[in-house]
């Protein structure tokens, strides 16, 4: 009988990069003699920052940091590509950020929501920033997975001052994405793609466990997304007020947007959009 090989998907991962030229290093897997090697004016790091947050009753609370993860993952693959000269090293992804989206319901605390505090961010996000750049490394580039306001402006500022304190380019490419228009172009006309006007008005902002989220998490991971999320009732909302109105009404489970229009196809394209836009900006 013919063997049968099976190979794990990080063993898949390492292999497909080393298939297409130099292969992504996994800052955890090296030895310091080898970092110690690099090239310091030719080599970038990918720092994911991923949550623990409640994704309503159907996503686990790890929905941002998986989606962070494999994006960081395709993007440094693209990146290593297009740079053969460079080195792209991936960094252990964060999984702790700052501020659930509970807090737009006024539940503080949620037994699905472990966040730290925006300073600890900021500090942790810094840390790590400043340790590449205290080593002699001159790109560093943080992948956000998650939107809450102050959250973000932690990695905004972890990252100015790094650049600023040490004189390297420390970058929140995730507060770029949201913001080329090339990017959000691209966004807008794959929504059109998989959803109808009428459609893109009933799923109304998509902004926390609805279809984006959904479909993407049935794309990387369908085993860990219930089969109720089929049966949820669209919470649509067109702007953050509208929002906030629907997370503070009693009994709101912890969604927005439309679950159960989520496709795995969507997940795909909507994951694709995310890497390339994350390696365009890198590039």
């Amino acid at each position: 009988m013919p063997k049968v090989i099976v190979l794990s998907a990080m063993a898949l991962f390492t292999v497909a990069a080393a298939a297409h030229g130099k292969p992504v290093y996994k800052l955890d897997e090296l030895s310091w003699p080898r970092i110690a090697a690099l090239d310091r004016a030719r080599t970038l790091f990918i720092l994911p920052v991923g949550m623990l947050e409640q994704h309503g009753p159907h996503l686990p609370i790890a929905a941002d940091t998986l989606g962070v993860t494999s994006e960081a993952n395709g993007a440094s693959q693209r990146v290593a590509r297009a740079l053969p000269h460079w080195n792209v090293v991936l960094m252990p992804t964060v999984h702790y950020g700052n501020s659930g989206a509970n807090q737009m319901g006024d539940m503080p605390v949620h037994p699905g929501t472990y966040p730290v505090r925006q300073a600890t961010l900021r500090a942790v996000v810094a840390d790590i920033g400043g340790q590449v750049a205290q080593n002699g490394f001159k790109w560093i580039f943080v992948l956000n997975g998650h939107g809450a306001p102050s959250h973000n402006i932690a990695l905004n500022e972890a990252a100015d001052f790094v650049s600023e304190t040490f004189g390297v380019t420390m970058l929140h490419l995730t507060g770029l994405f949201r913001a080329d228009p090339a990017v959000q172009s691209a966004g807008e006309k794959l929504r059109a793609k998989f959803f109808t006007a009428a459609e893109r008005e009933s799923i109304g902002m998509d902004v926390h466990a609805g279809v984006g989220e959904t479909s993407g998490l049935l794309a990387l991971r369908p085993d860990l997304v219930d089969a109720n999320y089929r049966s949820l009732p669209s919470l649509a909302g067109q702007s953050f007020e509208e929002l906030r109105r629907i997370a503070t009404e009693p009994g709101w489970r912890g969604y927005l947007s439309s679950p159960a229009k989520a496709t795995a196809a969507y997940g795909r394209a909507f994951q694709e959009w995310w890497i390339q836009g994350f390696t365009d900006l890198m590039l």
